[in-house]
């Protein structure tokens, strides 16, 4: 049984935003996504980007990742990175 952390990162840059997921297995660091978006998701009737971080990532797992054997089993906490000024979420998953 293999574990993993799967991060996904929404940063804004000009002419719409980027999403980025990236798998982390303590052996190795994957880039699974990374793709210009040109709009927010909406939720509730509103752009959302926490909305859209969290709902592209759980795609990504769902689609890219599951076809690698991996399933999402929690949602982590992603601690705020000084670093970072972007939306992000953080899911366990194993394989």
């Amino acid at each position: 049984m293999r574990f993993g952390q799967v991060t996904g990162i929404l940063h804004r840059q000009e002419g719409g935003y980027r999403i980025e997921v990236i798998l982390d297995t303590r052996t190795s660091v994957t880039t699974v996504r990374d793709e210009v978006i040109p709009n927010l998701l909406l939720r509730n009737g509103e752009l959302d980007a926490p909305w859209t971080v969290d709902q592209l990532t759980q795609e990504t797992i769902g689609t890219d990742l599951a076809l690698q054997g991996w399933e999402a089993i929690a949602r982590g906490e992603a601690g705020p990175d000084p670093n970072l000024d972007a939306p992000m979420v953080v899911y366990l998953v194993r394989g």
